[in-house]
């Protein structure tokens, strides 16, 4: 069920990007639920954002963002187009390679952080009104600039395909603003007390075989808890999917 929703919202996509390109009025910033930090913040971008073309984008993106408080990543590992891309192409790789040793854990964490440093950086070109600047590196956008040519988001986007080959959601792991938006209002829902769903491991059948994490593409440490606490999580459910004694692995809410 989970490729067949990546693929018709990759399909959705595409179309619409193809729309863009072909030369129709619109930008793909009108799209993306990114557009609210991208916007938003200046007084400027608030009224467009809530009064002219992009108020659908404002009320998605907050659905989205409220949504992610309750159930989890779901919109990365679901329906963003750049994660099944990136999923897309590190699946090219032989299985010897896919089960090399991960990146470990510790680096990851430490390096995860970046992409809350882009969010920041973001949100301040925003507030000043050069929401642009971010806006000319954003590898979506270059796409939709085609067959005119943004340089910037272009090399970025190259660069991001070519380091998903060599590591698994590498943009979503360590570049993607919005992935750090939709951790942060995870934290904020735990903080108010909201019971997020979870991936849950039954102790009792698990047998520490550490294949879970292996398969993992968010590069968790399943195995350090009873249930997947990390934000980063995004449910593709690959964990349950890989695991030697099925019905280890399930979504519930940590009690």
């Amino acid at each position: 069920m989970r490729t067949i929703v990546q693929a018709v919202a990759l399909l959705i996509s595409g179309a619409i990007l193809s729309l863009l390109i072909v030369g129709f009025k619109g930008a793909i910033h009108a799209l993306c639920p990114y557009a609210t930090v991208c916007f938003g913040l200046s007084k400027q971008g608030f009224l467009s954002l809530t009064l002219g073309a992009f108020w659908l984008t404002t009320v998605v993106s907050l659905l989205i963002l409220v949504y992610t408080m309750f159930y989890g990543r779901r919109f990365c590992g679901y329906l963003c187009p750049l994660g099944t891309i990136q999923e897309a192409i590190f699946a090219l790789r032989s299985k010897k390679y896919c089960l090399k040793p991960r990146f470990p854990y510790l680096y990851e964490l430490r390096f995860a952080q970046l992409k809350y440093v882009i969010l920041i950086v973001t949100s301040i070109l925003s507030i000043f009104g050069i929401a642009y600047v971010f806006m000319n590196a954003c590898p979506i956008y270059a796409l939709s600039m085609l067959p005119r040519i943004a340089l910037p988001g272009l090399a970025i986007f190259i660069l991001a395909v070519l380091a998903g080959l060599f590591s698994e959601r590498f943009w979503c792991r360590f570049l993607c603003p919005y992935a750090a938006l939709l951790n942060l209002f995870q934290a904020l829902g735990s903080l108010f007390g909201i019971k997020r769903l979870k991936i849950h491991r039954n102790l009792e059948r698990c047998c520490d075989c550490g294949v879970c994490m292996r398969y993992c593409p968010m590069n968790i440490n399943i195995a350090e808890s009873e249930y997947v606490h990390s934000g980063e999580c995004i449910h593709c459910n690959k964990c349950a999917l890989k695991c030697p004694k099925p019905g280890t692995f399930c979504c519930e809410k940590e009690l």
